[in-house]
């Protein structure tokens, strides 16, 4: 029956209506318990008091309560409060795949991952014995992640008169026909089996036919049965020609024998299992030559006995390559047919932290991971060894290391303010400096001619000879094109021109383009070339033809798309999925030897929890539930509110390149209810809280990172503190008076700390007072509870340390005599606790420090002592409350993030069409 908003069903608290049809009624809700989101349905009023269909629905929510599957959508119970009985699921957001077959046929990477995604959740179903027998796009939804949920499995349906169905019968709600037993649910139209639709009894079959529909509607974009009524339609089911030539014709081979084994009407012929549907996706998107062979062996069964001696021939020979890749690899290199495929682990204590690069020759990989301090160092693995050697004297480095076309040197971007591109022999040794560049380090290609081209965040692409010499620019990042940062150039065998991406907030502006050395920064062609998010890397073709591929990341899937120097050609092949990301830095590399590298994303770490803890370590409890990457943590001066960024944001990397979806979200401690603080558009970032209950933050709204705020409670409009930016700025925290805003500012050579006067000058204008501005990188300034002092974090020596100086507003700069190092084997974000007797800040082990401080003049510090070792993850990952507690942003349980192998394949380019 309907609910109301503001309804509570035992702890559900109701919201508005998301949904409405025949399968019932849908609200979204609050779990006050566990402080989470919810969907809650009911059964229509029209059935609300039928006995037995209040008996199918308590049992068909004890069945669905047995399925766990990432591409099911839980059941969370089973909830009854008078009159009214609910089901409690989850609550997903996104898309329905109605609405984006609405848009047009998807492209066949995409439709082959999301059918291979509906086939898991059918899978798992099926073998606990559930049959969906409503399986249509509209019960289908895609998470913006590309993850895809499955829903309505097994509820009851609704008998409808003929008058009340519509027109559109293949979107029609869930048939039940008097002529069959009572509640058996036929399910819709156009997606109906043939047997459901003559009133059969069914089994797992009917979900396959359905399935078949469902990938049919996702290739061609139309659908398959569309009759003038319901009654046209199931006649249509029943016995109307499937034009399979309504599929796209680039549609291959064996993905049209799984449509048209899906939609055999005999049902005795039809595939007899989804998991058969789920494995010829799944071996296409990993292997498509080795499946398009694999079909062509199967269409030829007299040629089988030669085959399969082939085949066996060619397994032979993989194995033999994985038992001594040095010898066939490396060795005798004799022709290979097949791709070689094998995994290499990531030294013992030392996990990848992205991928590997492979060498121009294909014989090494280089990779960052922990060095003895916990810093990323470089380290090479030859792949004919089993040991990985690390290289001294690459601490800190950026990822995306370059290797020189001979393989003997590696180059590498160590960021600071300036950054510095640095060489260092594979065999080892001093690292020397190239050259210094503005900005965060993106990625590089190294030429035989000997120019290093790579990316900085705040420059575009610069050049530098490989014997080292200063920095030029060669792209210019544009703002009237809503640019953010130009990133992984890679270069063509014509040795002066390039690929490269342009990270842009305009999406038709976004992605790979074509650069050239002879061109000007402003004169560098604007024609995108290719839409993507992630940097390219370009491999010309292994057959010496001259044309090549690009390969490049959509959705976390790798893929190979044709390219003859100069356009692109067909449609992109897949290669693998899954792949990770940093940002626009693809976890994948290519030698021109035919070797291909890859990882996997992280598994796990996409959630986080708020931990209260005490000065000892000792977990307090939770606060609200788990939220997407949880950072920037910040409490309100009274510590009755909490601010945090939700959403994937990079925003250590100096612009606002990877940032999509990062929203402030804000509660009450006292309700642990979070909700958004604004209904912007724009990316938000850093948010501070003032005395008086306002939230400072960044916006990328107009320029690259201005200065906003707005009520704490989210009464009211965002108002700009410092607009039109050049640069971006991130709030770090008001003074105790809330008359003074510090923050970063990413100039185009460092990070430099400026202090802004809230109130504004007879003019109308805030005039920001520089406090430290030196060539080093200072930033997550915060002033001391008597406002006479400012912690910050700087890497002036060397490393990131913590620091204390006076603060004295009527100073230009405004930093007064004095200066104190707090840490002492590095530190950075730094917190005083509200009665000002400690200062906090994290340690390169990931320990929480405490120095006691006694503020006044002098200042005098203590000794920094240990309190306990966290997993704190965020960009401001804790903050202290007025009563010495810590709220720390850390790991949600069973989401630690875990190193995945580094996947390296042979021969990648065999068998693959252009």
């Amino acid at each position: 029956m309907p609910l109301f908003s503001g309804t509570r069903l035992g702890p559900y608290e109701v919201g508005a209506q998301i949904g409405a049809g025949g399968m019932g009624e849908v609200y979204r809700a609050t779990d006050t318990n566990l402080k989470r989101q919810v969907a809650i349905k009911v059964l229509p009023a029209s059935v609300a008091d039928d006995a037995e269909r209040l008996a199918r629905f308590q049992r068909e929510a004890e069945v669905l309560a047995a399925l766990n599957h990432p591409n099911i959508a839980a059941i969370y119970g089973l909830e009854k409060a008078d009159r009214t009985i609910a089901l409690v699921i989850e609550l997903v957001e996104g898309p329905t795949l109605s609405d984006r077959i609405a848009q047009g046929a998807i492209p066949l990477d995409e439709a082959l991952y999301t059918a291979r995604q509906i086939a898991e959740a059918l899978e798992t179903a099926h073998e606990q014995g559930i049959i969906h027998r409503d399986l249509k796009p509209a019960n289908i939804k895609v998470r913006p992640d590309g993850t895809v949920k499955v829903l309505d499995f097994g509820l009851a349906a609704v008998a409808q008169g003929a008058s009340a169905i519509p027109a559109d019968a293949t979107n029609s709600p869930t048939l039940t026909l008097a002529a069959t037993r009572a509640g058996v649910i036929l399910g819709t139209a156009g997606y109906m089996s043939p047997e459901q639709a003559a009133g059969k009894p069914v089994d797992k079959r009917a979900d396959i036919w359905s399935f078949g529909v469902v990938l049919f509607e996702m290739l061609s974009g139309t659908r398959l049965f569309d009759g003038e009524s319901v009654s046209h339609t199931l006649a249509d089911v029943q016995r109307g020609e499937i034009d399979f030539n309504r599929l796209p014709g680039e549609t291959p081979q064996p993905i049209r024998a799984v449509v048209q084994r899906c939609l055999d009407r005999d049902v005795k012929a039809r595939l007899r299992d989804i998991g058969e549907a789920r494995v010829a996706l799944q071996r296409y998107l990993v292997d498509p030559a080795g499946a398009r062979a694999a079909s062509a062996a199967h269409a030829a069964p007299a040629r089988r006995p030669m085959l399969t001696a082939v085949a066996l021939g060619v397994a032979a020979i993989a194995m033999a390559a994985a038992a001594s890749l040095a010898w066939v690899h490396f060795r005798e290199r004799p022709p290979v047919t097949a791709p070689v495929r094998f995994e290499m682990p990531a030294p013992a204590g030392a996990p990848f932290l992205n991928t590997g690069v492979l060498s121009p020759d294909g014989r090494s990989v280089a990779f960052e991971a922990p060095g003895p301090d916990g810093r990323p160092i470089l380290w090479v693995r030859s792949l004919d060894v089993l040991e990985a050697r690390p290289l001294a004297g690459t601490e800190g480095l950026s990822p995306g290391p370059i290797w020189s076309p001979d393989s003997r040197f590696l180059a590498f971007g160590v960021n600071g303010f300036p950054g510095r591109l640095k060489k260092v022999a594979v065999t080892g040794g001093p690292p020397q400096t190239l050259c210094e560049y503005p900005g965060g380090f993106r990625e590089g290609a190294w030429s035989s001619g000997g120019v290093i081209l790579f990316g900085a965040a705040t420059a575009g692409v610069m050049r530098v000879p490989d014997s080292g010499g200063p920095a030029t620019p060669v792209t210019r990042i544009d703002a009237s094109r809503h640019e953010i940062q130009h990133a992984g150039p890679t270069w063509l065998p014509d040795g002066r021109r390039f690929l490269y991406h342009r990270a842009s907030r305009v999406a038709e502006n976004n992605g790979v383009y074509i650069g050239s050395i002879e061109a000007t920064p402003e004169s560098q062609s604007t024609t995108r070339l290719l839409a993507t998010d992630s940097d390219p890397v370009h491999v010309p073709a292994s057959d010496g033809s001259g044309d090549g591929f690009i390969l490049f990341l959509r959705q976390n899937a790798l893929l190979a798309q044709p390219f003859d120097g100069a356009q692109i050609r067909g449609e992109p092949i897949p290669v693998s999925e899954n792949v990770g990301t940093l940002g626009s830095y693809g976890w994948f590399s290519a030698s021109p030897s035919g070797a291909l590298a890859f990882r996997a994303g992280i598994t796990g770490g996409a959630k986080a929890d708020l931990v209260w803890f005490d000065r000892k370590g000792q977990r307090l409890g939770q606060l609200g539930p788990s939220q997407d990457l949880g950072t920037n943590v910040q409490l309100s001066p009274d510590g009755k509110r909490v601010v945090i960024i939700r959403g994937v944001l990079a925003e250590l990397s100096g612009a606002l390149g990877n940032m999509q979806g990062a929203r402030i979200w804000t509660a009450e401690l006292s309700r642990a209810i979070f909700s958004r603080l604004t209904t912007g558009q724009g990316i938000e970032g850093s948010p501070a809280i003032s005395p008086d209950g306002h939230v400072a933050f960044t916006s990328a709204l107009e320029g690259v990172g201005d200065l906003y705020w707005t009520r704490a409670d989210g009464t009211g409009t965002p108002e700009p503190l410092l607009a039109n930016s050049p640069t971006l700025k991130h709030p770090n925290g008001f003074s105790p008076d809330g008359k003074f805003l510090i923050y970063d500012d990413h100039t185009t050579q460092r990070q430099d700390l400026w202090v802004l006067p809230i109130a504004a000058t007879p003019d109308g204008e805030r005039k920001p007072i520089p406090f430290v501005v030196t060539q080093a990188d200072e930033t997550f300034g915060q002033f001391s509870p008597d406002g006479h002092w400012i912690a910050y974090s700087s890497d002036e020596s060397g490393r990131r340390e913590v620091y204390v100086q006076g603060f004295a507003p009527d100073r230009v700069p405004a930093a007064a005599g004095g200066k104190w190092q707090m840490s002492t084997a590095g530190g950075d974000k730094p917190r005083w606790s509200r009665n000002g007797k400690e200062l906090y800040y994290i340690a390169p082990d990931r320990k929480l420090m405490a120095v006691p401080v006694t503020l006044g003049l002098p200042f005098q510090p203590g000794v920094a002592v240990p309190l306990f070792e966290t997993t704190a993850t965020g960009f401001f990952p804790y903050a202290v409350s007025p009563d010495g507690r810590f709220l720390i942003s850390m790991p949600a349980a069973g989401e630690a993030p875990t190193s995945s192998p580094l996947t390296i394949v042979l021969n990648w380019q065999a068998g693959l069409k252009r």
